[in-house]
């Protein structure tokens, strides 16, 4: 098999005329274990570190939730992490046909395609709405600073007393103005379509489309950007946060008692450390499935991503339980706060209202919140394409992406961009929802299947070699 090395993409493409048509391998791979590693490493920073806590508005959860998620990312995440990513490294090829090697275990593979598929609209959703509140940062002052008087249900301004179902201001921009949230739910049909939003949402997804119509090596040069930009954003958040009055109260409303009522939060838990780590979702085993030819410690790259993940997650939930703690302390003990997905953008919004330099702290944090909505959702984009890697499909790749790219532009619009309850807000809890039952699901089957999977892969290897 003949090999080309290109300067700009840095890979080695094997010969195209030589290639299986029935089941074709990755046929590129990084030249070197830096750039390679860095790839991997960084898909333990994305939007879902910054993004998705589950008990952020309720601080006497939120200690011993995030102490079973560490557990559970050391027992259970970094294991299938080790493993998904040595799966695609041993079969060289995609999320779906490295299964060849366990044909039993061919579900696995579409189950990971459809959780990638549901991570790929959150992941959209939130950049929408990321880059909504960057554009309102642009402001002579922030917009949610105040109240409005047009503010449906009534918002309350901070220091006075927080009426039952009254909203904070940044909950009432965030819902009222940016979102158009209807209150009565799918009663009356959807609404009309939120066309600020929507306007937003088609931008990520064109975003997304040049950076995947490059491959996965586009994606690579936004690595180091994203993760310097996030680690600086983290750290000086993490300096303002310990300023915050109030910031200590999910230290003193802690109570570890509530690990033993029930199973729910260990569910979650496991669910949330898998989230964490990209597992069950695709993009290990297709990063995998580039790695360079020359020798390369799957353990160190591993670890690497544990740490970074763990920091990066561990981070941005204590500051926005600080900031949770701040406004239970203008407040008078009472927030308000809803449980779901829209808590971290409300918090993040709030705790930007707290600090010197307001407007361009929104603008910088929302911004890089939208890159790495932008570069997750693209990896996962990336993972799916990975899939269809047959000769035909790569002569008219391009056009398959715009379809592809085109239908998740859609789907998303439909679900995040009406103003009815169901269709801007409560739907995007639906689809985050699907995602952790999907991968709850996949979990304890990939965990027995991956084992026998690089087995009997490697016994391959040692016979063939043996021969």
């Amino acid at each position: 098999m003949s090999e080309s090395l290109s300067t700009r993409s840095k890979t080695v493409t094997d010969s195209i005329e030589s290639e299986s048509v029935d089941s074709p391998p990755i046929f590129d791979r990084w030249t070197n274990n830096i750039s390679y590693r860095q790839l991997v490493v960084s898909s333990g920073i994305g939007i879902f570190q910054l993004w998705w806590h589950p008990y952020l508005f309720d601080l006497k959860k939120l200690l011993p939730f995030l102490f079973l998620y560490n557990v559970f990312s050391i027992i259970i995440a970094y294991p299938l992490f080790y493993l998904e990513l040595a799966l695609g490294v041993a079969t060289k090829k995609s999320v779906l046909n490295c299964w060849d090697l366990a044909p039993m275990a061919r579900g696995i593979g579409f189950a990971m395609l459809s959780t990638c598929m549901f991570t790929a609209l959150a992941a959209g959703a939130v950049g929408a709405w990321c880059l909504a509140l960057m554009v309102h940062s642009i402001h002579t002052f922030l917009p949610w600073l105040h109240c409005a008087a047009a503010a449906r249900p009534p918002c309350a301004a901070r220091h006075r007393p927080l009426p039952a179902g009254s909203e904070t201001p940044a909950q009432s921009f965030f819902f009222n103005f940016v979102l158009d949230l209807k209150r009565d739910g799918l009663e009356g049909g959807l609404g009309n379509v939120v066309w600020e939003l929507t306007t937003y949402y088609v931008i990520c997804w064109v975003l997304i489309y040049f950076i995947v119509i490059k491959r996965i090596y586009s994606y690579s040069k936004l690595v180091l950007f994203k993760d310097v930009l996030t680690y600086f954003v983290l750290v000086c958040v993490a300096v303002g946060a310990m300023q915050l009055k109030g910031a200590g109260r999910m230290f003193s409303d802690c109570n570890w008692s509530v690990i033993f009522e029930g199973l729910q939060m260990w569910r979650e838990a496991m669910e949330y450390s898998l989230i964490e780590m990209t597992v069950c979702q695709g993009s290990l085993v297709m990063l995998g499935s580039y790695c360079p030819k020359a020798q390369h410690k799957l353990s160190t790259t591993a670890m690497l991503a544990l740490a970074v993940s763990k920091t990066t997650c561990m981070s941005a939930a204590l500051v926005l339980g600080a900031t949770h703690g701040a406004l239970y302390k203008d407040y008078d003990n009472v927030t308000n706060i809803w449980p779901g997905s829209a808590g971290s953008i409300i918090l993040w919004s709030d705790y930007v209202a707290r600090i010197p330099g307001s407007q361009f702290w929104s603008a910088l944090i929302f911004f890089t919140l939208f890159i790495l909505s932008v570069t997750t959702a693209a990896l996962l984009v990336q993972t799916v394409m990975s899939t269809f890697t047959g000769r035909t499909i790569r002569k008219i790749r391009w056009a398959f992406l715009v379809v592809i790219c085109m239908l998740f532009c859609l789907i998303g619009v439909i679900l995040s961009t009406f103003a009815g309850g169901a269709g801007s807000w409560h739907s995007s809890e639906t689809t985050v929802g699907w995602m952790l039952v999907g991968a709850c699901v996949v979990m304890p089957i990939a965990a027995v299947m991956l084992f026998y999977g690089v087995f009997k892969c490697r016994v391959r290897n040692i016979v063939r070699d043996e021969k």
